[in-house]
C-alpha cells in the first residue's frame, strides 16, 4: 500500500486524530557507532554542536515519517529532568543551548514546510533555575516562541516534552487555580455518568491545563529497549493516562536508526491488524482445541526458560 493511500486509511481509523508518543532513546549511542566506531576512543564525543546537528537530522526523519503516514498528533521526550543532574553539571551546560534548535531557522523551516505546530511542555521545572542560569533563559526564550507563533488547527501538533515533572505540573495547577475553577472540575466529577466518563473528564481537563490544549487520549509509545530494559519515558502524558488504551512498542536499538518502513509496520499493527483478545467475558468461539493446545504448548516452553522475560539487561561484548 503506498503511503498516501495508507495515511488517507489512518485519517479515516482514527477522525480524532493519530496521537503517538515518541520517547527517543540512545542518541548518544546512535552519534558514537554512526560517527566515531573508527576512533581510537569510539565512545568520547568532541563536537557536541555536530552530535546536534546529527541528532536534529534523524528526529526530523521520523517526525516527517509520522506526517506522510497520517499522524496528527506528536509528543517527543526530548529531554529528562535528570539529565540535569545524572550526567553532571558538564551536560547540563552543554544541552541547555541545543535546546534552541527547536526554535531554529532550520526547524521553523521544517514545522512550516510540514504545516506543524510545534509546543512546549514541561518548562515549568527550567523556570526553577535562578533567572541568572543559561537553563531558566531558554525556557522563557521556548515560551515566547510558543506565544508568537500563529497556530492553526488542521495542523500537525508536535509537542516537545522537555524535562519535565507531572508531580510538580499537577502541584502547581492546584496551587494557582481559583476556587471557581476547581469548583468547576468538582461539578464535572460529580455529574460523572461512570468511570469512563469520569476518566474522559478528568483527562482532558488535565491534559489542557498541563499542555495549554487537549489532546486526543494517545494511542501508542514508541520506546527503546536497547540496554534490554523497557522504560516509559513520556513523563507527562502517562501520568495522564496511566498507559492506559495505549498499545507500546519498543526497538532493540537506539530510536534514531527507525526507518519509516518500521513505523509504518507498528501504525499498521496498531490500526489495521486484529488483535487476539476479548472484550465479552471469556474467549467464548476464539479457541478451537487445536489453538488452545498449541498456545498451552508455547507458554509452557516460554514460563520453563527464566530469560524469556523482557526486560533483562543486554550483556554488551566485543
Amino acid at each position: 500500500m503506498d503511503d498516501k493511500t495508507f495515511a488517507k486509511r489512518i485519517h479515516e481509523r482514527f477522525p480524532e486524530g493519530l496521537t503517538g508518543l515518541f520517547a527517543i532513546g540512545g542518541t548518544r549511542t546512535s552519534y558514537i557507532l554512526e560517527n566515531n566506531r573508527y576512533n581510537d576512543e569510539p565512545g568520547k564525543i568532541t563536537d557536541f554542536s555536530h552530535y546536534s546537528q546529527f541528532s536534529l537530522k534523524q528526529y526530523m526523519d521520523i517526525i516527517e515519517a509520522f506526517v506522510t503516514l497520517g499522524g496528527q498528533n506528536m509528543v517527543i521526550s526530548a529531554l529528562s529532568f535528570r539529565s540535569f543532574f545524572e550526567r553532571g553539571p558538564e551536560y547540563a551546560d552543554l544541552v541547555t543551548p541545543e535546546l534552541g534548535q527547536l526554535i531554529g531557522e532550520e526547524l521553523v523551516s521544517f514545522y512550516r514546510s510540514n504545516h506543524i505546530d510545534p509546543y512546549f511542555v514541561g518548562l515549568d521545572t527550567l523556570l526553577r533555575f535562578s533567572p541568572m542560569t543559561a537553563t531558566h533563559q531558554m525556557a522563557k526564550q521556548l515560551i515566547e516562541f510558543q506565544n508568537h507563533w500563529i497556530y492553526q488547527d488542521q495542523n500537525l501538533k508536535l509537542v516537545w516534552e522537555i524535562a519535565s515533572i507531572p508531580l510538580y505540573t499537577f502541584w502547581r495547577f492546584f496551587e494557582e487555580s481559583s476556587e471557581a475553577e476547581r469548583a468547576e472540575l468538582r461539578g464535572e466529577i460529580e455529574s460523572s455518568d461512570g468511570l469512563e466518563q469520569l476518566q474522559s473528564r478528568l483527562y482532558h481537563h488535565f491534559c489542557k491545563h498541563a499542555l495549554g490544549f487537549s489532546l486526543p487520549l494517545p494511542h501508542f509509545y514508541v520506546g527503546t529497549c536497547k540496554s534490554g530494559d523497557l522504560k516509559i519515558r513520556s513523563p507527562l502524558m502517562i501520568s495522564l493516562t496511566a498507559g492506559e488504551y495505549l498499545r507500546m512498542y519498543y526497538t532493540p536499538y537506539p530510536s534514531l536508526f527507525m526507518k519509516k518502513d518500521t513505523l509504518k509496520s507498528i501504525i499498521e499493527d496498531l490500526a489495521l491488524n486484529e488483535r487476539f483478545h476479548s472484550t465479552n467475558t471469556d474467549y467464548k468461539g476464539q479457541y478451537t482445541p487445536k489453538l488452545a493446545q498449541k498456545e498451552y504448548e508455547r507458554i509452557l516452553t516460554l514460563s520453563a526458560n527464566p530469560h524469556s522475560v523482557l526486560g533483562f539487561t543486554r550483556r554488551v561484548s566485543e
